[in-house]
């Protein structure tokens, strides 16, 4: 389906992984090789906290799986459009740093804002 959108929408087709880690506090690492490869290969049911690999394509329908700000009108389920991601490539990989998302249930405090919807993750 994001192959579809990315060439309906004119844009290349990309796919970003996450950055897992395992352990806690300063026995957390990150997980490189191996066990990064199996983190990326597992299915998105079966994932729990893996961030796999997903395509981000601005343009595309995205929700909020989290309650970030409740008070604010972004949370756990919150429709929105992704607008940019800010990423890092290493290695022929691409990894997400942020995301400029629009919610339409966010209003920003600014009344002069340029995109008063828009939010960076």
């Amino acid at each position: 389906m994001a192959k579809v959108f990315a060439a309906a929408t004119g844009q290349d087709y990309h796919i970003y992984y996450s950055r897992d880690t395992r352990g806690r506090g300063r026995k957390r690492e990150q997980l490189t090789g191996l066990a990064a490869e199996a983190a990326w290969s597992v299915p998105v049911k079966d994932a729990n906290d893996l961030g796999g690999k997903v395509p981000y394509l601005p343009g595309m329908a995205v929700f909020c799986t989290e309650n970030l700000a409740t008070e604010l009108g972004i949370s756990n389920g919150s429709p929105g459009t992704l607008v940019s991601i800010v990423y890092d490539e290493t290695d022929g990989r691409r990894y997400a740093i942020s995301a400029e998302v629009d919610f339409k249930a966010y209003k920003n405090s600014d009344l002069n804002a340029p995109y008063p919807h828009r939010v960076v993750l």
